[in-house]
């Protein structure tokens, strides 16, 4: 019986997995069937076969005009670019999937990128001089979005038009100087995953209120927060499967955990636990819940 728990749990987690990430996985399978372009030159050979492109020197300061001949391009990555600003032209690349912008100079997006109705995963981080309000007025006609990456963005709140992106499921604010998880965020129906990660600032106790009402969140990632406490009410948020917690200042674990009937998995990795609590804990939370207590 044993066995086939654990066996049912290891499953379980690599199908929630694979749901998560399945845009990116796929992405990257196909790239290692299809022809993989690192420079415009290459590319411009057979136009029509471009699919998958990186340009990511940091000596690119301007997108090339020819980038715009590649109509059938699906994954382009312009990460790691000096690039400052993105021209009205990538509204044409109709059939992009995937988008990466994450630390270059830009700070607005240009309003025909809300023309990209294929978009299902965006990367946004590293952008220090991104302007949030103007950002999402474009990112709101996004109705393909399913991951949104906004990492060290000097974000403390998000505009309530987020919830226009009825498809979101997994978005990464990690890095930001959030002190209470955005209100916006229980708008999104289909919200699974969520990152909060590198935020000394957050206020736990506060956010719980908000975080219970996102009915379909179900895997919570609160890493390296500095946190102190975990709050007994974080009972309310029934649906959650997977929680991490790793890397922060927690001594103890509330007992209302054992009321969370769908958690599955807690990480709480690289607090300083007593050895003394964290036998307690295996005793009292396995096997429903496997435990990752790492080298605490």
């Amino acid at each position: 019986m044993k066995k086939r728990k654990i066996k049912g749990f290891v499953i379980g987690y690599l199908i929630l997995l694979s749901v998560l990430l399945v845009l990116l996985t796929s992405l990257k399978a196909e790239a290692q069937m299809l022809r993989r372009f690192m420079n415009i030159e290459e590319a411009l050979e057979k136009p029509k076969e471009v699919k998958w492109l990186e340009l990511t020197q940091d000596t690119l300061v301007k997108i090339p005009e020819d980038l715009f001949r590649f109509k059938n391009l699906e994954y382009l990555d312009l990460s790691n670019s000096s690039i400052s600003i993105l021209p009205e032209q990538i509204g044409e690349l109709t059939q992009l999937r995937y988008l990466n912008l994450s630390n270059t100079r830009l700070r607005y997006l240009p309003y025909s990128l809300s023309n990209l109705n294929k978009l299902a995963t965006l990367q946004l981080s590293n952008l220090e001089n991104l302007d949030i309000e103007s950002t999402f007025n474009v990112l709101q006609s996004l109705t393909s979005l399913e991951v949104l990456e906004l990492k060290f963005d000097g974000i403390k709140s998000l505009p309530v038009s987020i919830k226009e992106l009825r498809k979101l499921r997994v978005i990464d604010l990690s890095g930001n100087p959030i002190r209470t998880v955005p209100d916006a965020l229980r708008y999104l129906p289909g919200l699974e995953v969520l990152y909060i990660n590198d935020d000394s600032n957050l206020d736990l106790e506060s956010s719980v209120d908000i975080l219970s009402e996102i009915m379909s969140l179900k895997e919570l990632h609160l890493e390296n927060d500095n946190l102190e406490i975990l709050p007994e009410k974080i009972s309310r948020m029934q649906g959650l499967e997977y929680l991490y917690v790793n890397n922060n200042r927690l001594q103890n674990m509330p007992t209302a955990l054992s009321k969370m009937k769908k958690l599955k998995y807690l990480d709480i990795n690289k607090n300083p636990i007593p050895n003394i609590y964290l036998e307690q804990y295996r005793n009292e939370l396995a096997p429903s819940i496997k435990l990752n207590i790492g080298n605490n």
